[in-house]
């Protein structure tokens, strides 16, 4: 059942990332994770106090939840929306889907865990695809800086880090819609401290069409958080992780059948992200 929790979160991340990519045409990423985070915030808390056991809140490990949402997907988020409007939508989510090389990296140096043979080249794997999306000369619908790429790369530290306090928490706190809840809430207060920071409401950029594609992005992301934790709770960081981490596949798929006119994929940037995502399975997956 994990698997299938995982593989519905892949689907639901690859068509939100369709959604985010079509409204940033007309906004930014500031005003897309805004639109998502308040969406999810308010749509789980709702859904939390009709079905979730909120006596479960009392639970000091509602902690780790409230971390997590730090990371991601209030500073994750925000950098992977930051890196699909500076280097397309493809290239973005498949360096953003390298976060299981940061879980895996983490619990090497934080949990003691082994670092194989199988680890090591699944990293070189990594490193080649993310080196093969940057060489890859601009296309002409969209025009990117090769250093804009440290913004996704930053958004997979993150996520890698959230992932395992996500984990943490719900080994104590079993509960899948509670823990969205709480991440996606404080993940929220966290990104209005960063609105803030960048100048208020002046860095946000409201426009009817856009805003229409930002909040549809939304409902679809919820499905792919609520997945994502249901996935977590029932199975292992390094049987989830693979699966969700294959929605760039997807996203590759979606931008060639609905991009033909924003963005222009190259065999390069196909490669590329195919040798990311078998880097990645190859990390997590060793045991």
């Amino acid at each position: 059942m994990a698997e299938y929790y995982a593989l519905q979160a892949a689907f639901c991340f690859s068509v939100a990332h369709i959604f985010v990519r079509r409204g940033l045409v007309y906004s930014n990423a500031l005003t897309g994770s805004l639109i998502s985070l308040g969406t999810s915030a308010t749509g789980f808390w709702i859904l939390a106090v009709l079905l979730a056991p909120l006596g479960l809140l009392k639970n000091s490990a509602t902690g780790y939840f409230a971390a997590a949402g730090l990371f991601a997907p209030a500073i994750g988020q925000t950098l992977g929306y930051i890196g699909m409007e500076r280097i397309g939508v493809a290239r973005a989510s498949a360096i953003v889907n390298t976060s299981p090389i940061f879980s895996s990296m983490f619990a090497v140096l934080l949990l003691g865990e082994l670092w194989l043979a199988q680890n090591i080249l699944g990293t070189c794997l990594v490193i080649a695809g993310i080196a093969v999306l940057s060489s890859a000369r601009a296309s002409v619908a969209t025009d990117w800086r090769r250093k804009d790429i440290v913004f996704p790369l930053l958004g997979a530290v993150a996520f890698g880090i959230s992932t395992l306090l996500r984990k943490r928490g719900l080994v104590e706190v079993p509960d899948p819609l509670l823990a969205a809840a709480v991440t996606v809430g404080s993940a929220f207060f966290f990104f209005l401290l960063i609105v803030g920071f960048r100048s208020g409401q002046s860095a946000l950029k409201f426009e009817r069409r856009g805003t229409a594609w930002l909040f549809a992005a939304a409902l679809v992301n919820m499905g792919a958080i609520l997945s994502f934790f249901s996935a977590l709770n029932l199975g292992k960081v390094v049987r989830v992780e693979p699966l969700v981490a294959c929605n760039p596949l997807l996203t590759i798929l979606w931008s060639a059948l609905f991009f033909r006119g924003l963005e222009q994929l190259t065999p390069r940037d196909i490669f590329g992200a195919v040798i990311i995502i078998t880097g990645t399975v190859l990390v997590v997956t060793a045991k």
